[in-house]
């Protein structure tokens, strides 16, 4: 899984994540897992708080993931 696939799977529940918090749980530097999420956040993947240093995904990416999720279950039960 690339590094970005990772975090964004972190991110999948919508909540808001400590950069520290996902750095720790993708096995990253803090700076790469901070480099990566500016890069989501400035093609708008991700809204970052930069005074608590909080991340989320954007609700239309948030909603596109979980579309696509019921997708794949629906296409594993019906095979």
């Amino acid at each position: 899984m690339s590094t970005i696939d990772e975090i964004l799977w972190l991110l999948k529940d919508g909540e808001w994540h400590d950069l520290k918090e996902i750095a720790e749980k993708a096995a990253l530097p803090k700076v790469k897992a901070e480099t990566v999420v500016s890069f989501l956040g400035e093609y708008n993947f991700v809204q970052l708080n930069e005074n608590t240093k909080k991340v989320r995904l954007q609700p239309p990416l948030l909603e596109f993931i979980k579309e696509i999720q019921r997708l794949e279950q629906e296409t594993a039960l019906s095979n």
